[in-house]
């Protein structure tokens, strides 16, 4: 957020994010009634309260609804909480939405001249935000990843889950129990991904929505392209940290092929566009979940279908997948109880321990650093086109390599880290891998250690 003088914030004078003048739309503990209106600077873009009760952002100029708090109306109170939650609340007292932002005192909720509305945090960090997207598809262009790429499962979904089902964490984070939301959270979290040379970061994603995504994984998207690039090479670091999503809702449901479409577009009117979004041979890289295989070939048949050849799509492996009659462009395993799951021609997929908070005691103790070792220097010398870490930070279950006391080092990064730092980049200055990226211009650089790789092997390892 841009500094203004005491003398212009007093005159009333329009303040400034992401180079978009707004306006505060309410200020902590203060609320609003139906009929009330608010605007844009350039008067644009209105946040209507209607008579009916009800929470809409308007395109004044091409009449247009952008968002809507709620389906339903009869919301008869807009506040902002002390603890920086937008709350819609009818008249007796229920809640028809909520920005799920609390813990962020001194908070605003504000409207600005791009057709955001957004709760912003005291240092104008989004931790909630809602209407128009920054950029289109029209406009975007990317790099291409080349394999071998080096992916981490992420999780943007704390505070949430510090305790799942009832059930603590074992683990406490150096950083503590923090929040996703957070900047410092963030700038620590894309720091360490870039230390241990990561190439794509996939966070876990459960449809539009979810835990806060729009801000939370916009503002790591910007923040994995903040550092001048000659500043990250000379401290050993990914230049170009890419992010993808790791879609989760074959866990819940079958989700149909319309509801994938759905969940597509809305990936690309929000992140795709976006030069961090991961591609590959000129396509959006997109991870998907499933458990167990339970609904097989037709898992395939419908991601084909919804995706129509435009995604780079990588399904988790289950039993017979080959025999599947629509193949994606890549499988891999998420299987955390074994330490090691290699899919020869597919993934090398590895995990520093596995220890639910609702189980006794681990199903895979943590390994030593020695151990460790072996296996990053496995995975390096696999040279299989997805070597995937389980995972940067899923607490939950016990399998980050994020730093904590338990295996904290001189570096601050931890063992684990220093270890996935330390043999890639014996690898980079060993003169084996020039790029794993395509240049400005667009021309693919190659790698001297890329093979192809055509043997595979059927294994596939459980999911507990």
């Amino acid at each position: 957020m841009q500094k203004l003088s005491n003398e212009l914030l007093l005159a009333g004078a329009t303040q400034v994010r992401e180079n978009y003048p707004y306006n505060v739309v309410l200020s902590p503990n203060k609320k609003v009634s139906p009929g009330h209106t608010s605007r844009s600077p350039n008067g644009l873009y209105v946040l209507e309260f209607t008579k009916s009760g009800s929470l809409v952002l308007r395109d004044k100029e091409k009449d247009e609804i952008l968002w809507r708090a709620s389906e339903d109306d009869g919301g008869s109170k807009l506040s902002l909480q002390t603890d920086g939650n937008m709350v819609l609340r009818k008249s007796n007292g229920n809640v028809l939405f909520s920005s799920k932002t609390h813990g962020h005192p001194n908070s605003q909720l504000i409207l600005d001249d791009g057709g955001q509305i957004a709760v912003i945090a005291p240092d104008g960090l989004s931790l909630w935000l809602a209407g128009k997207p920054r950029g289109t598809m029209e406009n975007s262009r990317h790099t291409n990843l080349n394999f071998p790429i080096r992916g981490a499962f992420y999780y943007p979904w704390y505070p949430e889950t510090w305790s799942v089902d009832g059930h603590d964490v074992f683990f406490q984070p150096t950083m503590g129990y923090y929040q996703s939301s957070d900047r410092k959270v963030q700038k620590k979290h894309v720091d360490d991904l870039k230390y241990i040379h990561t190439d794509v970061a996939i966070a876990s994603w459960f449809g539009p929505d979810t835990h806060n995504d729009r801000a939370r994984l916009t503002n790591m998207m910007v923040e994995s392209f903040e550092e001048p690039a000659l500043l990250t090479t000379l401290r050993g670091k990914n230049q170009g940290l890419k992010w993808s999503v790791y879609h989760e809702q074959e866990f819940r449901s079958d989700p149909s092929v319309e509801e994938l479409e759905a969940d597509l577009e809305y990936l690309k009117k929000w992140y795709v566009w976006r030069d961090s979004w991961a591609h590959v041979d000129g396509k959006p890289v997109i991870f998907v979940y499933n458990k167990n295989g339970v609904d097989g070939c037709g898992m395939t048949k419908r991601w084909m279908q919804a995706t129509k050849g435009e995604w780079h799509v990588v399904l988790k492996v289950f039993s017979n997948d080959e025999e599947c009659l629509y193949q994606p462009d890549g499988w891999h395993q998420y299987g955390p109880s074994s330490g090691v799951q290699h899919h020869k021609g597919r993934s090398f997929v590895i995990s520093p321990g596995f220890w639910r908070s609702r189980s006794s005691s681990p199903k895979l103790p943590r390994y030593s650093k020695q151990e460790w070792k072996q296996i990053v220097q496995d995975m390096v010398d696999s040279r299989e086109p997805w070597q995937l870490i389980v995972s940067y930070n899923e607490w939950g279950e016990g399998t980050a390599v994020e730093s904590e006391k338990g295996w904290k080092s001189w570096s601050g990064y931890g063992f684990y880290q220093d270890v996935l730092h330390d043999k890639k980049t014996a690898l980079l200055e060993s003169g084996l891998v020039v790029s794993n990226q395509t240049d400005l211009n667009n021309q693919t650089i190659p790698l001297t250690n890329q093979t192809v790789l055509v043997n595979r092997t059927k294994s596939v390892g459980d999911d507990d």
